[in-house]
């Protein structure tokens, strides 16, 4: 009997010590205490993925550690994906990495699809250029948080842009699409989850 007892005990003690548990703070953020006596904040992910600069007079900008690049399919040209947070908007520019000329101007839009089917478009709304600089301001200030929404939701299959190409006889567009991995759409999806949850 003292042999069955201590085997009971064992098995509770490793069932115990393989646990985790949910806790809070006393400011109220979750935690998840380890066995062994560690502990992470639930929302590490977002501390992982974002830093946040605080400037002289108390303003604050949150933004990705690193610019997401997303190569695309084999042999087709890649983007490169920037998210930062402002006091209204969670911007979002997005690059083309070629060293060709395209042109963004005020009639430039993202044509987003989501894996589940869905889709949204993105209005460029920064400054007119050939660089391939998208850049898009999101929140409801700028009457797009259902797209905003949906970013936070879902996971980005591919982004199509319209480039418009100038020529000296008139201006055509040229539409550049690229396919995401799974990676890089959880990335995404989960740096504006953070930035819109800050």
């Amino acid at each position: 009997m003292k042999g069955f007892t201590y085997v009971i005990v064992c098995l509770f003690a490793t069932v115990i010590a393989n646990a985790q548990i949910e806790a809070k703070t006393k400011n109220g953020r979750e935690v998840i205490l380890n066995n062994n006596g560690t502990w992470i904040y639930t929302d590490s992910l977002c501390n992982f993925f974002t830093n946040t600069k605080t400037y002289t007079n108390g303003k604050e900008v949150i933004y990705a550690n690193k610019a997401i690049k997303v190569t695309g399919e084999k042999g087709k040209t890649g983007l490169e994906i920037m998210l930062l947070k402002t006091s209204q908007s969670i911007v979002m520019n997005i690059t083309i990495l070629d060293d060709d000329i395209w042109c963004v101007n005020k009639d430039t839009k993202a044509n987003i699809v989501f894996t589940d089917g869905k889709t949204i478009t993105l209005q460029n709304m920064g400054e007119e250029n050939c660089e391939g600089n998208f850049s898009c301001f999101l929140s409801e200030v700028m009457d797009n948080k259902k797209e905003l929404k949906k970013l936070t939701k879902k996971m980005i299959q591919s982004i199509a842009i319209s480039y418009a190409i100038n020529n000296s006889e008139a201006t055509v567009t040229n539409t550049v699409k690229t396919i995401f991995s799974i990676g890089e759409a959880y990335r995404v999806k989960t740096i504006v989850t953070c930035l819109s949850d800050k």
